[in-house]
């Protein structure tokens, strides 16, 4: 009895497997090149972003003041709230 049960479970699972790879195979081959196809257009995309027009590279720097880091050594102390415990 159990051995007739594995012998089915295992079959099913091979026909099922090769059902599965008959209907669904192309379709997932079809969108692995789609992926792969979109992330080369992406990189090309990205090279010619990057590349600078007739070698010249131009750098603009804001000059922005500096804030301070809130450390312990400024830390001047905060505001006491009183409150009231609610039982």
């Amino acid at each position: 009895m159990f051995f007739k049960f594995l012998l089915f479970a295992f079959v099913g699972y091979w026909i099922f497997k090769g059902v599965f790879r008959y209907f669904f195979g192309n379709m997932i081959k079809q969108a692995q090149q789609q992926q792969q196809q979109f992330r080369q257009q992406q990189s090309q995309a990205s090279r010619q972003k990057t590349r600078p027009a007739g070698g010249n590279v131009d750098v603009e720097m804001n000059a922005q003041k500096k804030k301070p880091r809130k450390s312990s050594e400024n830390y001047k102390g905060g505001e006491y709230v009183d409150y009231e415990e609610v039982k």
